[in-house]
């Protein structure tokens, strides 16, 4: 009796299937550049927003020392605690994204997949917060206007106004980059899911 080998039928199959591609092998050297770059420009971002909220909590500080008192003081605190409170939440989850330096590539994919989501996690946030704060301005230009041009620290209609359309524009940039950044970050991750199925 031949051996299965010796089949010429077993014979076309293996030489069918060694003319099969090989799948493509992961690049964990670049894989791991890539980390680490995205890992430095985390930490310029998050450098830059810190210096932002710190000249964001200045001008209320310099707001409140104002003698004129333009703006209520209760409003100015409110607005520190939500600053810090925020920019103190985005830092928290940024630090989380710094150190991706030697993780074996299982684990440096599963980092990339968490950083992607994170990221996706504070755009969203950043949308809905953006709404918030000019919602909150529209309720104080419509409070403000309510109150009259006779009120203390009044603004003329026209002020209000260009503030209310500046800071809308704002919002309409943030929501379009938010989606332009999420799209980027789901097609990031759909590439680190066959990055793994490749490992696997």
């Amino acid at each position: 009796m031949k051996p299965a080998t010796d089949n010429p039928e077993w014979s076309d199959l293996q030489a069918l299937w060694q003319q099969q591609p090989a799948p493509p092998a992961v690049d964990v050297a670049a894989l791991q550049r890539e980390a680490e770059r995205r890992s430095r420009w985390i930490r310029l971002r998050s450098a830059i927003e810190l210096l932002i909220t710190v000249v964001a909590v200045a001008n209320c500080v310099r707001a409140l020392l104002d003698p004129r008192k333009l703006i209520a003081h209760g409003l100015l605190w409110g607005l520190i605690a939500f600053v810090l409170a925020v920019a103190g939440w985005i830092f928290v989850q940024r630090r989380r994204q710094w150190r991706s330096r030697g993780l074996a590539p299982a684990a440096l994919l599963a980092f990339e997949r968490q950083r992607a989501r994170i990221s996706m996690q504070i755009w969203r946030v950043n949308i809905w917060l953006s709404l918030a704060v000019w919602a909150g301005l529209v309720w104080m230009a419509l409070t403000a206007m309510q109150a009259g041009s006779d009120a203390p620290g009044a603004l003329p209609p026209q002020t209000w106004a260009l503030n209310l359309g500046l800071n809308g524009a704002v919002v309409v940039v943030v929501a379009l980059a938010g989606a332009w950044a999420g799209r980027r970050r789901q097609r990031r991750l759909d590439r680190l899911a066959e990055l793994e199925a490749q490992l696997q």
